[in-house]
């Protein structure tokens, strides 16, 4: 059985797309495919060129005051280990500088615009703005 050249070109170019993809999933190994990929080194969302930081944006948030917040950040892109920070976050709350995990119970009410940014291992950063709204609950604890 013979191939055309034609299937062979699309075969080259669905391997040298799953390289691609391997590569910038944090494939750690030569081989190029995906059994290679190791959690602590592939992005959570996004994919992105290498040495470019994409913050995954989670759209707008909504809280009552006094809610319990547990929003996990993604990113793709850039060199494992990222450290996390973030701006303007509803009083109450924080980012885990390690995980990207904001955490903590949302207090006082009004709208934010929030900014996150995650720094990967080489001092390249990406970021993502949001609004973040917490509204007055007229009774918190009934």
């Amino acid at each position: 059985m013979s191939t055309s050249p034609r299937t062979r070109r699309r075969f080259a170019a669905l391997f040298v797309s799953l390289s691609a993809t391997a590569a910038l999933l944090g494939a750690t190994g030569g081989t190029g495919n995906a059994a290679t990929l190791t959690p602590a080194t592939a992005p959570t969302a996004h994919r992105a060129p290498l040495g470019v930081v994409v913050v995954g944006n989670p759209g707008t948030q909504t809280n009552l005051q006094y809610d319990d917040v547990y929003l996990q950040m993604t990113v793709g892109g850039g060199t494992y280990p990222y450290t996390w920070s973030a701006s303007n976050l509803p009083l109450g709350t924080s980012i885990n500088a390690s995980t990207g995990l904001i955490t903590g119970m949302a207090r006082g009410s009004g709208t934010r615009t929030v900014t996150v940014t995650a720094t990967d291992a080489t001092g390249v950063p990406g970021s993502t703005t949001f609004t973040w709204r917490v509204i007055r609950d007229a009774c918190p604890r009934c």
